[in-house]
């Protein structure tokens, strides 16, 4: 782990506007106050500016996680861990964390060092994300389905979770045909899951297509689980309809609804 005081490697980080350095004083000033807004400044503007990873993104995430590991501030800790579900979606493999340092400003054993901190902070976010999970009925509906994703991420499901990001409105999904590429528009209309062959919001007459519910072989247990635990009632409804079959418009082949979500991704 890069020490707080160690400004000298901190301003060598790749981040969205050249600043690693200011991040050390961000982060004794999050650990002294559990300031949200502090938090979601570090987050979403120093270390996963517009949907982007960083070399600071790898540093830092330690830090927040030893935060949350000291903090009994409850609201707290699960903000962060929710967003840090978002920003790890990305970071599922070694490869893809090795590409981070792209930019070749460490020297080998900075670099490992940094690897080596987040590696072991990724198995602290597991532990963690299953030790608060309980916490989340105190959260509004919108938060929980962004803990949904850290959940899904602390189980290696990646893209799994990348659903509940683009789709986090929980208004319409893109049903993506496995055969022949084609989408359908699955639109949550009163929790009811229908579906249509062009954008219902430019196409307002037209015929729904049939989705049959719980014919499929899918088994979403894994979803199905923290979905009950964490009481997210916008998503219960959903689930027979993921769980269902439908025949795409296009070229008539049948497939599950949510294996066509995923195919969107």
């Amino acid at each position: 782990m890069i020490r707080l005081d160690e400004l000298h490697i901190w301003k060598k980080l790749s981040s969205p506007y050249g600043n690693s350095e200011l991040i050390p004083s961000l982060i004794n000033e999050l650990s002294k106050t559990l300031d949200k807004k502090i938090a979601d400044e570090l987050i979403w503007e120093y270390i996963y500016h517009q949907g982007s990873v960083y070399e600071n993104t790898l540093a830092t995430i330690p830090y927040l996680l030893k935060i949350i590991e000291e903090s009994d501030n409850i609201e707290f800790n699960l903000d962060v861990i929710a967003s840090l579900g978002v920003v790890l979606i990305d970071l599922d493999n070694i490869s893809y964390i090795e590409q981070v340092f792209k930019e070749n400003n460490l020297d080998e054993k900075e670099k490992n060092s940094i690897q080596i901190t987040f590696i072991d902070a990724v198995e602290k976010f597991k532990s963690l994300v299953n030790h608060y999970v309980t916490n989340t009925k105190i959260l509004d509906e919108e938060s929980k389905r962004f803990y949904l994703i850290a959940f899904l991420v602390s189980i290696k499901r990646h893209k799994e979770a990348e659903i509940f990001k683009t789709f986090n409105i929980n208004d319409e999904y893109i049903f993506v045909c496995p055969n022949c590429e084609e989408e359908t528009f699955l639109w949550n209309e009163e929790n009811v899951l229908n579906a249509y062959s062009r954008d219902p919001t430019t196409n307002k007459n037209q015929e729904k297509l049939r989705i049959v519910l719980n014919e499929s072989n899918v088994s979403l247990k894994w979803l199905e689980k923290p979905i009950d635990i964490m009481n997210i009632n916008s998503l219960r409804p959903l689930i027979q309809y993921f769980k269902g079959d439908i025949n795409c418009h296009s070229c008539n082949k049948k497939h599950n609804v949510f294996t066509g979500i995923m195919n969107s991704i």
